[in-house]
């Protein structure tokens, strides 16, 4: 029997231990020593026996099937932050940027985080491909550091996120949605980036966070 990474699971390594996000079920959580020995061996090729395959199953982070060895969350490092310096020059943007916070607040309260990022992120315009254009993504930037000084954004990383996500993608603009973790203490963040621009989130704050879920 072989096994595949289960559905909707996602994973990245941080100081050297496997961490997984279940989307579906919204929750983070790491293995046991032993078998987290087992799974890095097995998605770095080796080959592990039908009582490893089915602790690993059992674990909640594989299941039954075929295909290509899983993969670890990957994108490019952020090494600049858009948001710097800028503040909205537009109250429609703020009001665009508040209301998008509030309403992602509102859904996250009431349906899973799994459809909220998939439907979110679906958004597009209906152009012929999305694009980067710095004077839009600016343009988002500024308006959430705004609303950050007129809504609370402590603690607020998430609905944030969303709703940059969805407004950028309303105007076109090619970015994704990703959440990260760290370890000693475990902690997660959400943050919207473009190439190796965070649009909203804290370039300080992206840098000591790992990728483990990359939605674009």
């Amino acid at each position: 029997m072989s096994i595949i990474l289960r559905a909707g699971v996602s994973w990245c390594i941080c100081a050297r231990q496997a961490v997984f996000l279940d989307l579906t079920r919204d929750r983070y959580f790491c293995l046991p020593e032993a078998l987290d020995d087992i799974f890095q061996r097995w998605v770095a090729g080796e080959a592990i026996d039908a009582t490893a395959r089915d602790a690993l199953i059992a674990a909640g982070v594989a299941e039954s099937g075929s295909g290509s060895l899983p993969m670890a969350a990957r994108h490019a490092a952020a090494m600049r932050d858009l948001a710097l310096g800028m503040r909205a020059r537009s109250i429609r943007d703020v009001l665009a940027a508040i209301a998008g916070q509030l309403l992602a607040r509102h859904r996250l309260k009431r349906r899973s985080l799994a459809s909220i990022v998939t439907n979110g992120m679906a958004l597009r315009t209906g152009r012929a491909g999305d694009v980067r254009d710095e004077t839009v993504l600016r343009k988002v930037a500024g308006a959430f550091v705004t609303s950050g000084m007129l809504l609370r954004a402590a603690d607020q990383c998430l609905p944030r996120a969303i709703a940059a996500g969805r407004l950028c993608r309303r105007h076109g603009q090619e970015v994704a949605l990703i959440f990260g973790v760290r370890l000693n203490p475990f902690a997660a963040h959400s943050w919207v980036q473009s190439g190796d621009a965070v649009v909203v989130g804290d370039l300080e704050q992206v840098r000591l966070y790992t990728p483990i879920l990359v939605v674009q």
